[in-house]
């Protein structure tokens, strides 16, 4: 039993300081997944808000339409009903004698500014023609209007929905989770601080009782996150070991059941679990182990993480892994057709609309929408989310990356939150990289086409700015802005926004 003890302790503790140090080495990366994580918990926990539903109908024009719009906790919605001015139509035989005439106008109906309903309106007599609206909220009638046209008669009326009875609070917990991210950073570093320390006490036998209940508990924490993605699949991947090992949620979960088993024999075998050190040197271990994981999390934070297992590390082909291996397995997709019966919906394909007899007049199924069905998945490129799109949405991933040469990419994933003096650097960079050495310099960032031009304009930028997704960007580089070396397609060298290169030292690089 003491051999099994002290074999299980081992792996155990030495698993937990190895995850630990991984994220710790990556403290923004593993910040940014707990960001995700309390996202989701915000949005899961949040009160499904309700539905007002408008239905518009007139039988004499064959309209029935209904529409649904999802409440954002509004006190009230307004409606407005308007008509052009009435327009008199007269149609003319080849004779000259009138065949037809008629007024004409067109309605419409908006909701809080946005159109509904835009109806061609054609009347050859004086009857009005009567236009049914109605409004519901979970079932109850919360306005209900009649618009009545006549000839030649303009409206222009509006009509408010109070919905000040359907608005849905957050509970506590929604306000706690949006409170927490801004500070994910560091709560990310006390929590690999906090593996470290307890996969060392567990290491060398100190606090034995309390390192075991602390290890459960952390355990338990890890499990329900794991398990809470791989069931609903909120987190792809769970950021257990960082990016070094990327696991998927049900492979996290089973390997947080192996260790909360591992944790769970500790507890039943303590007794064989003994201090290697004294009590005072084994205080000073874990003081010393606590500070340097902070400092080593604090320059891997302010610079750049000291193991770089990001895709654009030093040394990676970026062309290459963009691009998919020869003999891949290629996506297909299939059109599928959407009919409703009796309130169901049911998916067809263009051949079983014919072999089901869909499409007969006594079938009673009606049509519904088109979509496109991926029915197998293709294979992926290592990196299939990199974009750098212009102002009218032309990506040009291809051309940067098949430029030759020598190039410099600036990443930003938000130019509102970069400092005025790494973007003065940014700017002084690049003016002598593209005068002096006739080099192309190339900006990506999340942020918007109006935000960059006038950032372009404030710093005197000599490049223009390109557009790609926030989430990619935040994986190209742990800095904003950070700036990278290309030889054509081949990452050379990466620098944070704490250690802007002067013009002089990239030139080094280059040779």
């Amino acid at each position: 039993m003491k051999l099994i003890a002290n074999i299980v302790r081992i792996v155990t503790g030495v698993l937990f300081i190895f995850s630990g140090f991984i994220k710790l080495n990556d403290p923004t990366g593993f910040g940014i997944k707990l960001e995700e994580y309390f996202n989701v918990f915000a949005t899961d926990l949040s009160p499904t808000p309700d539905t007002l539903v408008i239905k518009v109908s007139n039988p004499d024009l064959s309209l029935d339409e209904t529409y649904r719009r999802v409440l954002n906790n509004e006190e009230a919605k307004k409606m407005s009903f308007n008509t052009d001015k009435w327009e008199h139509v007269e149609i003319k035989g080849e004779d000259g004698s009138i065949r037809a005439q008629f007024d004409k106008t067109v309605l419409f109906i908006q909701l809080d500014g946005q159109e509904l309903i835009k109806q061609d309106i054609q009347k050859e007599d004086a009857a009005p023609t009567k236009f049914q609206v109605s409004a519901t909220v979970a079932g109850k009638k919360v306005l209900e209007k009649e618009i009545i046209l006549y000839n030649n008669v303009e409206i222009k009326e509006e009509a408010n929905a109070d919905l000040k009875a359907y608005i849905k609070h957050p509970s506590w917990l929604v306000s706690l989770c949006l409170g927490i991210i801004p500070f994910t950073l560091i709560l990310a570093i006390f929590v690999c601080v906090f593996e470290i320390v307890l996969g060392l006490t567990l290491l060398i036998g100190w606090r034995r009782n309390l390192t075991l209940w602390l290890l459960a508990l952390m355990i338990i924490f890890f499990t329900f996150l794991t398990w809470y993605s791989a069931t609903y699949n909120k987190v792809t991947d769970c950021g257990c070991f960082g990016n070094a090992i990327p696991l998927k949620p049900w492979e996290s979960f089973i390997k947080d059941i192996i260790l909360g088993i591992f944790i769970f024999i500790l507890i039943i075998l303590r007794k064989y679990i003994k201090p290697i050190f004294s009590p005072g040197f084994s205080l000073g271990t874990v003081v010393v182990f606590s500070s340097a994981s902070v400092l080593f999390s604090i320059y891997c934070w302010y610079y750049l993480p000291v193991l770089n297992f990001l895709k654009f590390k030093v040394g990676n082909d970026i062309e290459k892994l963009t691009t998919l291996a020869p003999g891949a397995k290629v996506e297909k997709r299939e059109m599928m057709f959407i009919y409703s019966k009796e309130g169901k919906d049911y998916e067809f394909t263009s051949k079983e609309l014919t072999d089901k007899k869909v499409l007969n007049e006594n079938s009673g199924y009606a049509f519904k929408d088109r979509i496109d069905k991926v029915i197998q998945e293709g294979d992926k490129p290592e990196i299939h989310d990199f974009t750098m799109k212009d102002v009218d949405g032309f990506d040009k991933v291809n051309e940067f990356l098949a430029q030759d040469g020598y190039k410099l990419l600036m990443v930003s994933q938000g130019l509102e939150e970069t400092k005025p003096r790494a973007m003065r650097k940014i700017s002084e960079l690049a003016k002598d990289w593209t005068e002096k050495s006739k080099l192309p310099f190339w900006a990506l960032t999340s942020s918007g086409a109006e935000q960059a031009e006038a950032m372009r304009h404030e710093y005197q930028f000599m490049f223009k700015f390109y557009y790609g997704d926030n989430t990619n960007l935040k994986s190209i580089i742990r800095s904003n802005p950070g700036l990278l070396m290309f030889k054509k397609g081949v990452v050379v060298a990466t620098w944070p926004s704490t250690d802007l290169p002067r013009y002089n030292e990239v030139l080094k690089m280059m040779k």
